[in-house]
């Protein structure tokens, strides 16, 4: 199969799968398709721009570069996430944010660190695909924001999930009519494995793990949920580690830790930090009372064997 029937095969098999899932959530609701008229540009926007936009670029751009270059780039969607949720839904990007980026970063940067030495960035024959790719990036950093805006208009996680896969779905049928046409026989030849590969990326990938973010956009700002996307470097190397048999550096290791401590900063204590320093710069006897008041709080984070000894009952 071609690069255009794996990205899109597999979200249009997804569309089909959970199109019955979203009849049946309204069914049991007692409702019909829950569609607002004057909405609909959103999905349209979110389809097209976001999640169609995103896997085309996404093919072009892998065909064209480096795998290594395409690791580091993927690093920039937070980024795109945090400005597009400032224009979009007016989140506010503070210290303590930039602070976790910040960190988040230098913990990708450590657990990526075999993707920097084999990276060509800037070279003229990967730059073209660089830059698609990055194009990509900012179309996933769109789509996230916008569905974070479509969570606050209250639909559920599967109406945004369907819908918008509807949309993107049939933005590429073109392609399988014009750019890489479609052949039943090629996607058989891939027998079995490739199957079960469509399966696995129709029902995880673009099923399950979107409706668990949109559920998560339900609780937290999108540029903190987005910051776990630093994970990703640290999983997949850990992935390698049971399945291909590949060795795990200290570096690796550290900065998987850095990065889990950058997320718990930015979607556990940020507001406790704002409080402390604001308070401090005001008042410091009333920082203090508040550090007080949240020891328990912290010390309940931190695993019992890591607590001081000074600390123990």
């Amino acid at each position: 199969m071609g690069p255009v029937a794996i990205a899109f095969i597999p979200m249009i098999v997804s569309t089909l799968m959970f199109l019955p899932a979203l009849w049946m959530e309204n069914r049991k609701r007692h409702r019909t398709f829950h569609w607002r008229w004057q909405d609909a540009r959103h999905f349209l926007i979110a389809g097209l721009f976001g999640i169609f936009l995103l896997q085309f670029a996404y093919t072009l751009g892998a065909q064209r570069t480096l795998a290594a270059n395409a690791g580091i780039i993927t690093l920039t969607i937070p980024v795109f996430v945090a400005i597009a949720a400032s224009v979009l839904l007016q989140e506010r990007l503070n210290w303590v944010r930039i602070a976790s980026f910040l960190l988040a970063l230098l913990g990708v940067l450590l657990t990526s660190a075999s993707d920097l030495k084999s990276s060509d960035l800037l070279h003229g024959r990967y730059l073209t695909g660089n830059l698609i790719f990055l194009l990509a990036c900012a179309g996933c950093g769109f789509y996230n924001t916008y569905c974070k805006l479509l969570v606050d208009k209250h639909y559920t996680e599967m109406e945004i999930l369907v819908y918008t896969s509807v949309i993107g779905s049939l933005a590429s049928i073109p392609l399988f009519i014009w750019m890489e046409p479609f052949h039943l026989a090629q996607f058989e030849a891939a027998g079995p494995v490739g199957f079960w590969g469509i399966l696995e990326l129709s029902l995880v990938v673009y099923g399950i793990s979107m409706l668990l973010f949109f559920n998560i956009l339900k609780r937290l700002d999108v540029t903190q949920a987005i910051l776990g996307n630093y994970l990703l470097p640290f999983f997949i190397g850990l992935l390698a580690v049971v399945f291909l048999r590949e060795s795990i550096t200290p570096a690796m290791a550290f900065g998987g830790g850095v990065i889990v401590v950058s997320t718990l900063i930015l979607t556990v204590f940020e507001q406790d930090l704002i409080e402390l320093f604001a308070a401090k710069r005001r008042h410091p006897a009333a920082a203090a009372e508040i550090l007080r008041e949240k020891a328990p709080e912290f010390d309940k984070s931190v695993p019992v064997g890591t607590r001081h000894p000074d600390n123990s009952p």
